[in-house]
Parts: structure tokens; C-alpha cells; sequence
């Protein structure tokens, strides 16, 4: 009796190491898939605000490509020309020059004036009726063209990011008309500024507005700066950039007055 009981215990005792076994390899193997789940979304993680990053930087270096564009030049902007405008023509003649204060013919700043129906950036109330014209013949409801906008109120175009895929052919992409002329457009940094037509994916809209108008709607330009009366316009930037990840964009929107009146006006 008592040998009969003593080997039903070691055969118990046997038994028990076999589901410890698997307990324990089971929680290992839990472990290892948590720690690889808790890797794999930290790296999901990572490169989603690595993607958002360089969208960001992307529409910030629209926003200064677009200022350019309406002031016509480009670095270095300690030069400071006859006509009281800083840095050099953004169409150098000769091109590619980084000396001249001559700009190539034809040109008002960076856009070609003497192409028909080519739209530019205003210098007076004039000027402005005829771009107007221009931009409205090229669409009358969306008044762009070539990344200049002449909306009829501050409304019309106040919300391009809900209609992009109408939009982005009126848009202007990265160094399209600022760096024309220059040998090296310095974009190779960020990928998303090296698209241009159906491989753009950034772009920005400049929206030009009296300054009177402006005003009156309520607005008021950053700095509440107050434009020199010969070129009182103030104008309204919109860049956007779409990351290298689907659901990636970055939107920045941002008045400017190129030419304000001295603080002691």
C-alpha cells in the first residue's frame, strides 16, 4: 500500500513542471510581443513627428519664398538700392549674378511682366486694377493665378486648405519664381519643397488686398504695421505642405506688408 502511494506522488510531481513550463513560456513570449508592440509604436510615433517636422519647415520656407516673391528681391538685404529697396533683383541682368542691382528686362521683381497675361506683384493703385483683371480672367470665382490672388473680399479665400485639390493649380511651389536665376536652388534639404506641377507637394497663395479694405473688414497686418501710401497694400500668405505621410499636412497663414511706413509717419 504504502509503495503504490509513493509513486503516485513522484508521477505528481512530475506532472506539475510540464504546465510550469508552458506558464512561463507563455508570459515570455507575452512580454517579448508587448516590448515589440510598445517599440513598434514608439517608431510609428517618431516618424510621424519626423514627418510633421519637415512639414513644418517646408510651409515656413514657403512663407519667406513667398515674401520674396512680392518684394522682388533676394539676399543679402544689407545692400540697399537707388530706389530705397534692399538686397538684389530676384532676375538679375546678367543672370545669375550676386552683384548687379540691374534687373533683367521686362521683369517687375520676380515675375515677367512683359508676358501677356502674366500677373505680378502691384507697385501702385494702378498697377493693382490691372493684375486684378489679369487674375480674374484667368478665373473669375477663384481669382489666382500663378500664386497671386485678388479676391474681391477677405472671405472669398480665407479657407484654401479645405480646397486643395481645386486650389494647388493656382498655387506657386518653392523657388518656381524666385530662383529662377540662380544656378542653385537650394532646395535638395527637404523633399518636400522639390516638386513642381503634379509632384508639388507644397505650395503657397499670396492674396493682395488694399490696405483701406483690409482694414476695414476687421483685419489688421501683423505688427499692425501701416503701409507707405504709394504701395499701401497689404497681403495675405497661405502655405501649405503635405508630409511624405498620408494624413501629414501643415498649414501657416501670415500677413505682410512689404513696404511699411517709417514709425514716425
Amino acid at each position: 500500500m504504502n509503495a503504490i502511494h509513493n509513486l503516485t506522488t513522484k508521477h505528481s510531481q512530475r506532472g506539475i513542471a510540464l504546465p510550469t513550463v508552458l506558464v512561463l513560456l507563455l508570459l515570455s513570449i507575452i512580454s517579448v510581443l508587448g516590448a515589440f508592440k510598445v517599440g513598434f509604436l514608439n517608431e510609428i510615433m517618431v516618424g510621424n513627428i519626423s514627418d510633421y517636422n519637415r512639414a513644418r519647415a517646408a510651409a515656413e520656407a514657403l512663407v519667406r519664398d513667398a515674401e520674396m516673391d512680392i518684394l522682388g528681391r533676394r539676399p543679402p538685404y544689407t545692400t540697399v538700392q537707388s530706389d530705397g529697396t534692399r538686397g538684389f533683383p530676384c532676375r538679375p541682368n546678367p543672370p545669375n549674378s550676386t552683384t548687379t542691382l540691374a534687373a533683367e528686362a521686362g521683369y517687375v521683381g520676380c515675375r515677367n511682366k512683359a508676358l501677356a497675361n502674366t500677373p505680378w506683384f502691384p507697385r501702385s493703385s494702378e498697377e493693382f486694377d490691372d493684375v486684378s483683371d489679369i487674375v480674374a480672367a484667368n478665373n473669375a470665382t477663384r481669382r489666382c493665378k500663378a500664386g497671386i490672388c485678388m479676391p474681391l473680399n477677405m472671405n472669398d479665400l480665407s479657407a484654401i486648405e479645405n480646397n486643395l485639390s481645386d486650389m494647388k493649380q493656382f498655387g506657386a511651389t518653392y523657388g518656381l519664381y524666385t530662383r529662377n536665376a540662380l544656378s542653385n536652388p537650394d532646395v535638395a534639404g527637404n523633399p518636400l519643397l522639390n516638386g513642381t506641377g503634379n509632384n508639388a507637394s507644397a505650395w503657397y497663395w499670396v492674396e493682395a488686398f488694399r490696405y483701406g479694405e483690409f482694414v476695414s473688414s476687421g483685419a489688421s497686418p501683423a505688427g499692425n504695421l501701416t503701409p507707405e501710401p504709394s504701395a499701401s497694400f497689404v497681403y495675405r500668405i497661405t502655405a501649405i505642405a503635405q508630409g511624405l505621410k498620408g494624413g501629414t499636412r501643415v498649414v501657416i497663414k501670415s500677413t505682410f506688408v512689404p513696404y511699411p511706413a517709417s514709425q514716425g509717419q
